[in-house]
């Protein structure tokens, strides 16, 4: 994987909001607020700075070959889904390997990249070999929405007629502002297949976010670090919590933003109906277009592959997405996620940012959130995509409990 510096983008490209009434002006060398001591921010372990090398861990032939035992003993006893895990998908030496690149998402750099296993012409193979081996990255998985999925297709099906305006934002070839996937530790990406053009995924450090605001624009930091967001958990009937956007927790920065979730539902709006949801305010706005300035500022483009295999710290990272164009011929833009907790190395979650973590991982974090009952890991993505009645969030969280973030009718 290359990775390289880039200016500041379009903002448009990348989906940003763009709501600032008056610019709120840098302030050049200000004072750190009381409650945010920097000099103990910058003594804290386990802060993420974006790595000066490429974190690209290449398979070799022995690692290959343990790959391809594991995937033929899957096939021979029939596992699939919550079946893979480590001890259904051994390897006797790669796992090392593995375990180290572990260690890197949750206290190196924030990210690893794995390449050089490639893609079967199955789609049950690389399900199980996408499963196995983030299992050694996260051995609990989130679930992404309350019916079940396990797995989320991202991409934009070209035998999909819905418009693009009424489907997911992770369902089109727009851009995706800045944002983490509220409720998840580490984002798993398997990189199936690319656009012709565009697509980019960027990353930029929350550790490096959160100096740059407090030496430049304390006002801001302040604000985000205040329980004054309101946060979209449910569309029906519209509910809402009140948290921050940046914590410091366990002598690290967390970072858990994503402006589609953020106050009042556009379709609620629309309706003029009525809600318990504040809508954002100026200074919400502003706030978050500085977050996404800064984010830019200091983003890495990562170089993906078809085959790789992407894990995020998903705390300690911001990401986000340029809009792309899909070739006439052939699939386009395909990833397909994982929401991935390791029981061992995974960060404390704050009790602010509980919430919409629970509803992936469940009370206990076991992977088993309340008013789940099914798990499903579909194959491909749906053949008909059906409209959500709403959705919230870059990363496609669904507001309704019997919307599915697959867009429904997924193949089992």
């Amino acid at each position: 994987m290359s990775y390289s510096w880039i200016p500041v983008p379009d903002m448009e490209k990348l989906g940003t909001i763009k709501a600032r009434e008056e610019p709120l002006q840098r302030e050049s060398g200000a004072a750190t607020p009381n409650n945010l001591n920097l000099g103990l921010v910058g003594s804290m372990a386990g802060n993420v700075i974006l790595p000066p090398k490429s974190p690209v861990i290449h398979v070799d032939e022995k690692g290959i070959e343990e790959v391809r035992q594991a995937l033929q003993a899957c096939a021979d006893l029939g596992l699939a889904g919550d079946m893979i895990n480590k001890a259904s998908f051994p390897l006797p030496t790669f796992h090392v390997v593995l375990d180290e690149a572990r260690r890197q998402v949750h206290e190196g750099q924030g990210f690893v990249i794995i390449r050089g296993i490639g893609l079967s012409d199955s789609a049950q193979n690389n399900n199980n070999m996408f499963l196995g081996l983030a299992s050694y990255i996260g051995d609990v998985r989130g679930a992404q929405d309350k019916q079940g999925s396990m797995l989320t297709h991202v991409t934009a099906s070209k035998s999909w007629t819905v418009p693009p305006e009424l489907r997911h934002g992770i369902h089109t070839n727009t851009g995706l502002a800045w944002h983490n996937d509220m409720g998840t530790d580490v984002i798993a990406l398997h990189i199936r297949s690319l656009a012709e053009e565009g697509g980019n995924t960027f990353v930029a450090s929350s550790w490096t976010i959160y100096k740059e605001l407090a030496t430049s624009y304390p006002q801001v930091l302040e604000l985000l670090c205040e329980p004054c967001w309101p946060i979209q958990v449910s569309g029906n009937p519209p509910r809402h919590i009140v948290a921050p956007l940046v914590q410091i927790y366990n002598n690290r920065v967390y970072l858990s933003a994503d402006p589609g979730r953020l106050g009042l539902h556009p379709v609620t709006a629309k309706a003029s109906l009525s809600s318990s949801i504040p809508s954002l305010t100026t200074l919400h706005l502003q706030a978050l277009e500085i977050l996404s300035e800064l984010a830019t500022r200091h983003r890495l483009m990562l170089d993906t592959r078809p085959g790789d295999i992407l894990f995020i710290n998903n705390w300690a990272l911001i990401h986000a997405r340029d809009s792309y164009k899909d070739p006439k011929d052939g699939p386009g833009r395909h990833l397909v996620r994982l929401w991935l907790r390791n029981s061992e190395l995974g960060w404390k979650v704050p009790e602010s940012m509980r919430v919409p973590w629970e509803a992936a991982f469940g009370p206990n974090g076991d992977g088993y959130p309340t008013g789940v009952t099914r798990r499903e890991y579909p194959l491909a993505p749906s053949h008909e995509y059906k409209p959500p009645k709403y959705t919230a969030g870059s990363a496609a969280f669904v507001l309704d409990d019997e919307d599915e973030v697959n867009g429904g009718n997924t193949e089992p």
